[in-house]
Order: structure tokens, then sequence, then C-alpha cells
């Protein structure tokens, strides 16, 4: 049996089983528009002004500022972290060749949140400074996606230009469409005591950052970077997993209710088990998700695996070092970071609550307290106090009620509060009043708020009294406000078609208080993206026939990936003939199992849900087998004769030619990496 005959019959078999196979929360192979066809990157609202111009502060330093400014950080208390790489795996990793340690790549990323914009989680940049080029990652709302964005020119005397990168290109790497980072121990960063050594040597830092990091920066990093990946997670489940209809407009009401409950809980509870949460929320999760998804959703991992770039042969020349193995090559397709099965309420409302800046809980929680129209209502619950004054432990029970915690002088912890048989809020820290001999009253504040019950309400007071034989009472007030917030979550729309935005709690906060919201001012993205023209007939046939398979990613101005494919034709010519030995043994790679390869596929394999599965549909799969006999048959002409792949690499893939010569108009050291 053909070897082509044997991939129609496996697409076949996957058609049939298609049914078992987990849906993908985001398609890596379905990159989407470059450019935004809604809304504008989280980058580009902070850096476009009044005037409707695009202002990168320059150098580096100052740009970083900018946006902790904009984030309301504090010069001491920054809410981004940053590490330098030397000798990474981003398209900037040869760009510093041959002196990496002097011009380390800084990845930065926001992982806390101030008193201003949310930026926790929603931007990341990758600057060289050798290059002058800063890689963005920022999240669009209007679109629930994160943007792909290239600064060019970030140098001193420069003009910095911004554009929208080509999803395809960073997609193949990024797949899951968001920011990815090294798994621990991140031996690539400053974190490896090695690596900060031979920076050092060099100066002290880089662009504001220190020579000498630390695991616990790296740590911050890699957690932003998996939080940022479930934000797909949550727009999926809000979109599809509610569904659309009155059904589903009652879903992400019932959303969004719970996930306010669990911020203003500090993240410690919601009411799950009430009536309107199971009908509204869960059941339409179940129900979508067994139509929808039967065999789970399959999320795609932000991590790469961890790589040593130091523990390599000696004798290497400074860009074989730079050069990726296989097995840590970010085009590598990678495994789902998880299947997600089942009816995933718990996921969709904790990853909703991510999205309440700790700007916007203050105001809700203000305004709430505000209101004047309410009154406490009373639970009285028996108790037993034991110990001494002023360390006591109090234990009271009831059939719909329990408080459990320990005083100790005028402080002390609620272990455990629970009302109507609600769910329990627990770790709870209080101020002792009015201490007496045997009463005392708890109030329960965080930052000057008021403490609330997975209901949502507001503890107000707690009052607890007992005899001389530890017999005794509690008197729990509560202050039943936020039926207001389910009441306004009525009139504001929750349509299937828009993604969850931060503005929804604003706009929640704004009809309390009985004022229009303020909504985000529309911006219009100022940079441009890169153009992708597609070649001519006058370019040679087997340009042509490149240009399907790996014109997206080749034809670009930028030199890495490699742009073989762009300038004029006898440009074009001379790149070809130069890159042919590489080209042709990395079409030759999707013959070989994995373990065998030496470098990946190009083009790259798509991720599939079923781990190691990476096959392409049947009509790319025969293109490119007749793409790669036709660099074989150029080949031959050069070589007068067949060569195979044994034969080009005798002497390893770094011996190969480069792929953009100096013939072609191309710096050296950026046309060895392909």
């Amino acid at each position: 049996m053909s070897r082509w005959s044997c991939i129609v019959l496996l697409a076949l078999a996957m058609q049939v089983h298609g049914a078992e196979r987990a849906q993908w929360v985001v398609d890596p192979r379905v990159p989407g528009a470059d450019m935004p066809q809604a809304g504008s990157s989280l980058f580009d609202r902070l850096t476009v002004g009044a005037d409707g111009r695009q202002h990168i502060p320059f150098p580096f330093e100052r740009l970083m500022a900018h946006l902790e400014a904009a984030a309301g950080c504090e010069t001491a208390h920054p809410c981004s972290r940053a590490v330098l790489i030397p000798l990474g795996r981003s398209l900037q990793r040869i760009a510093a060749a041959p002196e990496f340690f002097r011009h380390p790549r800084v990845v930065a990323a926001f992982v806390d949140e101030g008193s201003g914009e949310l930026l926790r989680d929603r931007i990341f940049l990758g600057f060289q400074d050798k290059s002058g080029v800063i890689e963005v990652i920022s999240y669009n709302e209007a679109l629930g996606r994160f943007e792909f964005q290239i600064v060019r020119n970030f140098a001193a005397g420069r003009v910095p230009e911004v554009s929208y990168a080509r999803r395809t290109v960073c997609i193949a790497c990024h797949q899951n469409q968001g920011p990815i980072f090294s798994q621990p121990v991140w031996l690539e960063t400053n974190a490896n005591a090695p690596i900060a050594a031979r920076l050092a040597e060099q100066q002290p830092a880089f662009a504001g950052v220190a020579a000498r990091g630390n695991t616990d920066i790296a740590q911050a990093i890699d957690d932003a970077t998996d939080r940022a990946n479930v934000i797909a997670l949550t727009q999926r489940l809000w979109r599809d997993g509610c569904g659309t209809g009155d059904a589903g407009v009652a879903c992400r009401r019932g959303v969004v209710a719970a996930s306010l409950q669990f911020a203003l809980t500090g993240q410690r509870a919601y009411a799950r088990s009430a009536h309107a949460f199971v009908r509204d929320v869960s059941a339409a999760l179940q129900r979508n998700a067994a139509v929808s998804w039967p065999a789970g959703l399959a999320l795609a991992g932000a991590d790469i695996p961890n790589r040593d770039p130091l523990d390599l042969h000696a004798g290497l020349t400074p860009l074989q070092t730079a050069n990726i193995e296989t097995r840590f090559d970010p085009l590598s397709p990678r495994a789902p970071a998880e299947i997600l099965e089942g009816s995933p309420e718990d996921r969709l409302v904790r990853g909703a609550a991510d999205f309440w800046s700790q700007r916007s809980r203050a105001a809700l929680a203000s305004a709430l307290e505000r209101r004047a129209d309410l009154h406490s209502q009373r639970s009285a619950v028996p108790c037993r106090v034991s110990g001494t004054s002023p360390h006591e432990r109090f234990d009271c029970s009831s059939d719909t009620a329990r408080l459990r915690g320990s005083l100790n002088g005028s402080v002390g912890t609620i272990d455990e509060i629970v009302i109507a048989n609600a769910e329990p809020v627990r770790h709870l820290r209080i101020d002792a009043v009015n201490r007496q001999a045997r009463s005392v009253t708890l109030i329960a504040r965080d930052r000057g708020q008021r403490l609330r019950l997975s209901s949502g309400d507001a503890i107000e007071r707690i009052a607890v009294s007992w005899n001389a034989r530890g017999l005794g009472e509690a008197l729990i007030d509560v202050r039943p406000d936020f039926a207001a917030v389910r009441s306004v979550l009525e009139s504001i729309d929750l349509d299937a078609g828009e993604p969850l935005a931060s503005s929804v709690i604003d706009a929640v906060t704004a009809k309390l208080e009985g004022r229009p919201a303020t909504a985000p001012k529309p911006l219009v993205p100022v940079a441009h993206a890169d153009a992708y023209r597609p070649a001519t007939a006058r370019s040679g046939a087997l340009a042509l026939q490149l240009e399907s398979q790996c014109g997206v990613c080749h034809r670009t101005a930028e030199i890495t990936p490699p742009n073989f494919l762009s300038g004029d034709a006898q440009r074009v010519d001379a790149a070809l003939r130069s890159c042919g030995p590489r080209i042709f043994v990395r079409l030759a790679m999707r013959d070989r199992p994995v373990s065998q390869r030496i470098k990946t596929p190009m083009p790259p394999e798509p991720p599939d849900v079923m781990a190691h599965a990476h096959q392409r549909p049947p009509a790319d799969e025969h293109a490119l087998v007749e793409l790669q006999a036709a660099v074989g048959a150029s080949l031959r002409k050069e070589y007068g004769r067949d060569v195979t792949v044994d034969e080009l690499l005798r002497h390893g893939y770094e011996s190969l030619r480069p792929c953009l010569p100096s013939t072609a108009g191309e710096a050296s050291h950026g046309s060895t990496e392909s």
C-alpha cells in the first residue's frame, strides 16, 4: 500500500471516530486575522495618546515605568517581573550573535495587580536590544483573544514602529494562541546561576533587569502565562458552554453573580449549591457540553520543555549553540495541557472572577455598603466557648448555621461560617471589640470593607456571649445587600455574541449608584498589520510551489523565519539555491519518527488533541510530497545525482549552507537558522 493511500485511510478513520475526540478550546490550526476585526490590543490602549498617535517611551525602562503607572503600581512594589534569556528559542534568538551574553533578550510580564488598569496576566513583552525589536502579546477584550505585535526601530534616535504580527507565524510556537514560557527550573534564564554569572561578567543589569535573577521571578512569570492560558477556556465556556437564547443569558448572569460572590469573599466561596445557580448555570453547562464537546475540551499548554543551553558539547560555535533540538523546539506539536470533561461550572466562575480588577472589586463593595435602604437579618446560633481570656475558642452550630473560630486578645480568626446551609466561608481575620469577661463583639473587615458570605451578603457584626460553663449564643447580623446585584444584572446585556469583559463589573457598580456606565472609548488601531502578498506568476516554478505551503511565514520583511521567498526573482532564486538542502531536510523530517528527528519538520505539524497524532489533511500532505520531490529535483541538478537526507546531514544540520547568503543581501548572522 502506498504512503498516500495510508494517509487517506487514516484520515477516513479519524472522521469515523471524530465524535470521540476532544475539541480544542482554541484551535491552533485556525490563527484568525492578523489585524483585530474589533477592539484593539491592551498595548495599543496603553500607548495611543489622546491625539490618536502611538507613543512608545524609550528606553525599555521608561516603557515599563509607563505600563506600571497605568497599572497603578508603586515603584517600590512593581507589578511586573522580568528575566534575561541570552540563548533562547524566540525568533530573535540569533539577533545578538555572537554576543549573546552582551545582549540578552528581556522577557517581562505583569504578574500582580495595582490600583489601576488590569494588566495582570494580560501583557507580556520580549525585548531584544541588538535588533531594536519588542515582541508584545497583550489582550483584546473586544475579541476575547491575545494579539501579537512587533515594535521595530526601538532604539536611540529612531522612531518606533508598531505592527500586528502574522498570527500564522506566531501560533506555530504559541499553539495556545497566548503567551508561553519554559517549564521549571527555567535554565535558559538568569534564574540559572551559570547563566547569571556569565551575564554579570558583562554588566550588572540589562534594560533595568539585574543580571542575577532567581527562581521566584521565573516562577511568577510561569504562573502568569498559565493563568493567561485559562482566559481562552473561560471565554469558550462563557460563549458556548452557556449557549444562546434566554437560557444562555440566564446562565451568563448566573456566572457573573457567582463570580462576584467569589471575588467579594476574597476568592473563598460562592453559592454553587443555590437553586438558581444549579438551574441556570450547572444545568446549562452540562446540557451544552454533552452536545458541543462530548469527549471534552482540550486546553493547549502554555509550557514548553525546560532547556539548559549551556549543557551542550564543547567546541560549538555561538550560532550552533543557539540551534534548537527537536525535543526543545516550541514548533514541535504539544499535547493538550488537560482535557476538561464534565460540567466545568467551577472553572468558569473562577475564570470569570479573574476579570474583576482589585479597583473594580473595591468600588462594587463600597457601592453596596453605601446602600441605606437595608436592615440586617439576625441568626441566633447556640455556642460552646472554651479556653480562658484572652485566648478562647468558640464552636457554634444549629440546623442551618455554623460558626467556628478562635480569639487571641483583640484579634482572631473565623475558621468557618455558614448561614442558611450555604457554602462555608473559611479563614477570615476578625477584630474583637467590646470585650467583656464573657462576651465579645467580632468585626469582620478586610481593607476597610465588610467580609462577605458565599451568598455575597455582608457580615455586619457577630456578638458572642457565654456563661461560666462555656455555654452561650452567637448573634450573627447579615446585611442582605447582594440581592441588588442580582437585580441590576437583569438589565445588563450578556448576549452570546460578546466575550466576557472586565467592564461588566463596572456596569453593575454604575447601575447600583444610579449613574451611566463609563464605557471604554473606542480605539481605532493605529498599528498596521504586516502585509502578505502571494508570489506572482513571474516567480520561478519552485518558488510558486513553496509559496502555497511556506509563503505566509517565509515571505516577510524579517530574516527570521528566513524570508527566502521575499524580494525579486533574482533574490528568491539565490536564496532557494542556498537554502535548498535545509528545505529538503526539513520536508523529509515528516517521514521520520519523532524520536529520530534532528529538526522539526517544515511546515510545522499542527498539534492534535490526541497526543503524538499529528496528521495534516490529505490534500496538504499530497502537496508536501510533491514539494519535497520538486526540491529534490532542484538538488539533483546541482549535485548531478540524487542526494539523501543522511548524506546532507553527514556533518550535522548546522553545517549546511545558510538560507540567506550574503549574496541575497542579508546579514550573515541572520541567515543560518531554518
